[in-house]
C-alpha cells in the first residue's frame, strides 16, 4: 500500500477534491481519510472499486430526484390502496394514477438512457411493451370511482411487475447511474469514458475504471526518472501531454484544434493521471439540481470546504430545487453554522461559483458565474439572520396585469451584499412602490426597517460609519409615526403622501437641507416639537440617508397602505 497526499489548488481542483472526500466518506471509509488544513491524504486501498463508490455517491445522493425513483416510489401509493381495500382512493388518486402512467412510467421507459441500461440488467423481460399495455382510465359523464375500480386493480397489477424489474439491485445500478451521467456528471465534464459518444464499453462502471481510475494505479506504481513533463496542476512529472483538461466544461479546449491558447502552438498544458481522476469528482463536490450548480470555493481549510459545502448541499437538496433564493439561503445558513462552531475570526474571503447548463434546440452550453463573498460581509448576515428570517417571503410584482414579474425582497438584498453595495436605492425602490402601487406589495414597512437595521451593519463592516445603532433606526421611524398621527388627529393626512415625495427626493439627492425645510414645515403645521433624532442627521450621509428613510417609513405606516396578507404569501 501507498499513501496518497493531495493539496489543494485553484477552485475547481479544491471542488474535485471535495468531491473525492465526499464519495469516500459515503463509501464508509471517513475514518481512513486524514484531512488536514489544505490537503487529504490515504492509502490507495481506499481506491479499490472507487468506480462502485463514484456512482453510489450520485445514486444515493440524489436520488429522490432521479427519474428512476419517480419510477419506484409509486409502489408506496400501490400498497396503500391494496392494504385500505382501495377505500380512500378518489378522483385526485384516480389523476395521480393517470400523470403516474403517463409521464413518469412510459415517458421515462422509452428514454434513450434506460434503453441503454436494458441489456446491462439480468433480466430479459421487455419493459417498454409493458408499459406500453398500461392504458389511461377516464370516468364518463355520471360514473363514479366504484365503476372503474376494476379497472384500476388491474392497472395496479400492471404496473407492480415493472417496479418489481426497477427495483433489482442491477436495475438500479445501471438504470439509476444513467440518470445521473445525464443529469448531474454531465454538467461538469463531458465527451470522454462513458460520455463519448464513440465508446465501445457498454457498462458505465467499466468505463469510468478503464478510463480514470486504471492509469492513476499505474500512475502510483510507475518509475518517473524517465518522465520530462510536469503536470499542469500539481507539477509531478508525467511522461506526456496526452492527459488535457478538455473534457471539463468551459474550462479546457481541444488541443488537437485549438493549439493558438498555448504558448508558440505548442502545448504544454496536460494533467498526471491522479489530478484527472480528482477532476472527475468535480461533480461530488459541486451541488447540482435541474441542470445549475453551485460550489464554495472555501480555500483556506479543507475541513472547512467540506462541511460548508456539505450543509449547503443538505439544505438544497431538501427543496429539490436550484434557484437564487435556496442557493443564498443554503449559502448562508453553512455559513452561520460556521460561526456557531466557533469560526468566526477564523473565515477568510470566499468565493461562490455557480454554473448552468444552458439548452438551445440540440446545443447545450455551460455557463459559471462567480462572486467574491468578503469575511466582513459573513458577519453582516450571521448578525442579521433574524432578519434575514423575516425577509424571505417579502415581494413585489411589477407589469402589466397579465404578465407581473415577481421580485423577491430577499434574493434583492443578498444579491447587492454580493456586489459590495449599500441597500439605500432598495430602500428607496421599497418605499416609493409602496407609495404609488400598494396593492402589488407584498411587504409591510416592519420589512423597509429591517433592512435598514440590516444596512447599518453593512456600514459599519465597510467603516462608513461608526456609532450608528439600531435604536436610532427605531426612533426615527417612531417619529414618522407620531409625526403622521398627527396629520391624521388634523385631518389632514391625504398631505402625507406629496410631503413622502419630496422627502424621498431630498435623500435619493443627498439634498439635506431640502429634507430639513420639508420636515421642519411638517412640525410647524402639526404645532410639535421637532424630535431630537434629526440633530443626527448632520452628522454625515450615512447618518442622514438611515434616519431619514426610516422616518419616511414610519411617515407612510397605515393599515390602508398594507396588503393584509403581505409578506407571508
Amino acid at each position: 500500500m501507498a499513501k496518497i497526499r493531495i493539496e489543494m489548488n485553484d477552485w475547481l481542483f479544491n471542488a474535485g477534491l471535495v468531491g473525492l472526500v465526499n464519495i469516500l466518506k459515503k463509501a464508509g471509509d471517513e475514518a481512513l481519510l486524514d484531512v488536514k488544513d489544505y490537503y487529504v491524504e490515504f492509502d490507495t486501498q481506499l481506491l479499490e472499486q472507487f468506480e462502485e463508490k463514484y456512482f453510489n455517491y450520485f445514486i444515493e445522493t440524489y436520488k429522490e430526484t432521479l427519474p428512476w425513483f419517480k419510477i419506484v416510489s409509486y409502489e408506496k401509493e400501490i400498497i396503500h390502496h391494496i392494504g385500505t381495500d382501495y377505500e380512500h382512493f378518489d378522483e385526485n388518486a384516480l389523476k395521480t394514477l393517470n400523470e403516474y402512467v403517463q409521464k413518469t412510467l412510459k415517458n421515462n421507459l422509452k428514454k434513450d438512457s434506460f434503453v441503454a441500461a436494458y441489456p446491462l440488467v439480468d433480466d430479459e423481460r421487455d419493459v417498454i411493451a409493458m408499459g406500453n399495455q398500461i392504458e389511461m382510465i377516464s370516468l364518463k359523464k355520471g360514473e363514479q370511482i366504484s365503476d372503474v375500480l376494476t379497472q384500476i386493480k388491474e392497472t395496479h397489477e400492471k404496473i407492480q411487475p415493472i417496479i418489481a424489474y426497477c427495483n433489482r439491485d442491477d436495475a438500479k445500478k445501471y438504470l439509476a447511474a444513467k440518470n445521473v451521467i445525464y443529469t448531474i456528471i454531465k454538467i461538469a465534464w463531458n465527451g470522454v469514458c462513458f460520455l463519448n459518444p464513440q465508446t465501445k464499453i457498454k457498462d458505465m462502471y467499466v468505463d469510468y475504471r478503464q478510463y480514470f481510475l486504471e492509469p492513476a494505479q499505474v500512475y502510483f506504481d510507475a518509475s518517473k526518472k524517465k518522465y520530462k513533463y510536469n503536470c499542469f496542476n500539481c507539477g509531478d512529472l508525467i511522461n506526456d501531454n496526452s492527459n488535457v483538461m478538455s473534457f471539463l466544461n468551459a474550462i479546457g479546449f481541444d488541443v488537437g484544434k485549438k493549439t493558438s491558447h498555448v504558448w508558440a502552438f505548442n502545448n504544454d498544458i496536460a494533467l498526471c493521471p491522479l489530478c484527472k481522476l480528482i477532476y472527475s469528482c468535480v461533480p461530488a463536490g459541486m451541488t447540482y439540481v435541474y441542470n445549475r450548480g453551485v460550489y464554495i470555493n472555501e480555500n483556506q481549510r479543507l475541513s472547512r470546504a467540506i462541511r460548508i459545502n456539505e450543509n449547503l448541499k443538505n439544505h438544497i437538496l431538501e427543496s429539490h430545487v436550484m434557484n437564487t433564493t435556496t442557493t443564498y439561503k443554503g449559502m448562508i445558513t453553512a455559513f452561520n453554522e460556521q460561526f456557531q462552531i466557533n469560526l468566526k475570526y477564523e473565515l477568510a474571503d470566499v468565493q461562490l461559483i455557480q454554473s448552468e447548463l444552458i439548452k438551445k434546440g440540440k446545443n447545450e452550453k455551460i455557463l459559471y458565474k462567480f462572486s467574491l463573498f468578503a469575511k466582513h460581509m459573513i458577519e453582516v448576515f450571521y448578525n442579521s439572520r433574524d432578519i434575514l428570517k423575516i425577509l424571505e417571503k417579502a415581494g413585489y410584482e411589477i407589469g402589466p396585469k397579465k404578465a407581473k414579474i415577481y421580485f423577491s425582497v430577499y434574493e434583492q438584498v443578498i444579491e447587492r451584499i454580493f456586489n459590495n453595495q449599500n441597500l439605500f436605492t432598495l430602500i428607496h425602490k421599497l418605499i416609493l412602490y409602496k407609495l404609488t402601487d400598494p396593492q402589488n406589495c407584498y411587504y409591510q414597512t416592519y420589512h423597509i426597517t429591517s433592512i435598514l437595521e440590516m444596512n447599518t451593519e453593512i456600514l459599519k463592516g465597510v467603516g462608513a460609519v461608526e456609532n450608528i445603532e439600531k435604536e436610532v433606526i427605531k426612533r426615527a421611524n417612531s417619529s414618522g409615526y407620531y409625526l403622521r398621527e398627527a396629520y391624521k388627529s388634523k385631518g389632514a393626512k391625504d398631505k402625507l403622501n406629496g410631503i413622502s415625495y419630496r422627502l424621498l427626493n431630498a435623500l435619493k439627492t443627498n439634498n439635506i437641507n431640502m429634507f430639513m425645510d420639508t420636515v421642519l414645515n411638517c412640525y410647524l403645521y402639526t404645532q410639535k416639537s421637532v424630535a431630537s433624532i434629526f440633530l443626527e442627521t448632520f452628522e454625515d450621509e450615512e447618518h442622514f440617508k438611515s434616519i431619514g428613510y426610516a422616518f419616511v417609513t414610519g411617515l407612510i405606516e397605515g393599515k390602508e397602505n398594507d396588503k393584509p396578507n403581505g409578506g407571508n404569501n
